[in-house]
Order: structure tokens, then sequence, then C-alpha cells
């Protein structure tokens, strides 16, 4: 199998050499690294053009600059439109891989078929390359070596699986694009949903995504991450943050469904139950009542994480006090 390797670029400079250095090194060497920058306005573009200067040995490496900013989703779906490779695996700018990475998860693509989108898990480190312990941390007791599908109830349910996680096979995304481009779409079009949760849930729909549960990437949190990650307490009880990353996530859900992103009974089923208690979870806590945010929890169980809940109690019961 041919192995693709593409990573959406925008002011990266402190990080991104680290990461290309990481993919450089895989025991598995890609065929192909396409690297897309957004229109930068720190020194990115010139650590990159830097870096593969002083690599001569470097084959199939490209970097593109867009002409205009794409934003982070639509730069993402416009590189990953580049790649020719299989197996299509996605990189961030600031995290760093284990140097199996790609060797691990192909030998298990190469076996099982079935897989559209294999994830592996991931540690936790920060700016200093420092490990970060958190009650929110995903990876927390998922390092067996066990392979085992995720549905799509469990994808919105956790949503847990960032890009740098993720290879999948081109020639099934590729026929996913085929199809929207078909009703006149583009998924430039469809840019607010990540291109990473769209992946896990178009391979969840179609019983297609499965997760390997071995770290083998670590994803960087610190001050300027495109995604907003946050895993500091302080922040994370912030009640105006919160309802903010609750708002951002219902425009997803929205998109989801004003585009029909899933065909099948059991997907459009368990988007429209997500979207219900992301609804009732923004009222119970806009309303800084710990019994509203216990009631909606008790009510949206199964779609409700309990550190979620933790959280939300935590948050209502500062207005409270307050």
């Amino acid at each position: 199998m041919r192995i693709s390797v593409c990573m959406g670029v925008y002011n990266g400079e402190k990080y991104i050499v680290e990461q290309l250095e990481s993919i450089r090194r895989q025991t598995r060497e890609p065929e192909e690294v396409i690297l897309c920058d957004d229109g930068s306005t720190d020194e990115t573009r010139a650590c990159v053009k830097a870096y593969l200067d002083s690599q001569k040995g470097l084959s199939g490496w490209k970097f593109i600059c867009n002409a205009k900013n794409k934003g982070y989703p639509g730069n993402f779906y416009y590189v990953m439109e580049q790649c020719t490779g299989d197996i299509v695996f996605l990189a961030d700018q600031d995290d760093i891989w284990e140097t199996d990475k790609i060797a691990r998860m192909c030998s298990i693509m190469e076996k099982q078929k079935e897989i559209k989108v294999l994830a592996c898990t991931f540690g936790l480190i920060d700016g200093q390359d420092e490990s970060i312990h958190t009650v929110m941390s995903p990876t927390d007791r998922k390092t067996g070596g066990s392979i085992h599908p995720v549905s799509i109830q469990q994808v919105f349910y956790k949503c847990e699986w960032p890009g740098m996680v993720l290879a999948y096979r081109n020639e099934w995304y590729q026929n996913k694009i085929e199809k929207i481009a078909e009703t006149g779409e583009t998924m430039v079009k469809c840019g607010k949903i990540p291109h990473d949760f769209l992946l896990c849930a178009w391979a969840a729909e179609e019983d297609g995504f499965y997760q390997l549960e071995e770290v083998l990437a670590y994803h960087r949190r610190h001050e300027n991450n495109t995604g907003g990650e946050e895993h500091r307490i302080g922040k994370l009880l912030n009640k105006e943050r919160k309802l903010k990353e609750i708002e951002a996530y219902n425009r997803i859900l929205e998109e989801f469904t004003e585009k029909n992103v899933l065909q099948s009974e059991k997907g459009r089923n368990a988007l429209e139950a997500k979207r219900s208690s992301m609804r009732g979870r923004y009222e119970a806590l806009q309303s800084g009542r710990i019994k509203n945010v216990l009631k909606n929890a008790w009510e949206y169980r199964v779609q409700v994480r309990l550190a979620t809940v933790v959280c939300d109690v935590l948050i209502a019961w500062q207005r409270e006090k307050g």
C-alpha cells in the first residue's frame, strides 16, 4: 500500500519542525507527505522551507501555500483531496508521533479490510514536551493494544478522536467526495464540520471505524491550539467559555443535519439524540442552577459523560455560591 501523510499548517512555527522530524523518522516511510500552509503570518513558511531544504534525501514531500485563507477545516479538506496514497494519515503541526505509528496502523489495516478509518490512542504533552495528567485525558486505561469497533453513538457521545490519531482508506474517502460533488456541494462548503469529526462519523455509520488501544502519538496542549482544546481546570470551569464551546459544537451538529451528512437511520437517530442533549445542556448551564444541570444529565444520561456532568455541576455550584 502507498502511504500519504497530510498536514494543514497555520502559524505553527514553534513546534512544526519537531512534528516533521517525527514523520521523517517513521520506520515505515510514507511515499507522500503534503503540507499546506493556510496563510501563516508568523515564520511557519520559512521554517518548513528551511527544514525541507536541509533534508536533501527526502522524496515525495510537497509544500503548498494557499493564496487565500481557507480556514481550519477547509484547508484540511483541500489537502486531503490532493493525497494519492491508499492509506492517508492526518497530521497536526504541533504534535509528535511514535516512530512506529505508520507501520503499526498500516499492518492492521492491511489485515482487516473492513476498517475504513483506524484511530490509535494518544497522550497529552505541554509546550515543554512534559506529560499532562488530567481527569479529562481521553487515553485513560486505553493502552492494552486491543482493536475494537466504534459505533456512531460512541462518536457523538465522546468525540475524542483528533485528526492526528486517524488513518483512512483514500478510495473510500474519495468515493464519498464524488457523491457530494454530484449534489453540487463541495467539502469547503461543508467546512463547519471538522475533517476528523466527519471521517469518524462517516466510518462509524458504515461500521468501519475502529480503535487501536495503543498510544502512538502525543497531542500538545498549549495557548494557541487551533482546535481550542483545554485541560486546565480553571478554564474548564469558566461558564462563558463553556457556553461558547457548546454553541460551537451545536453549530457543527446543525451542519450535519443541514447537509444530510448521515444517510442511515441509526446515524440520523444518533445525531438527533445528541442535538437534543446538547440543547438541554446549554439551557441548563445557562440557568446556573445545579438542579437543572442534574435534571438534564439524567434525562440524557445515555448521551452525557460523567466527567461532563461533574464539570457542569461545578460551574453551576460556583454561580450559586457566588
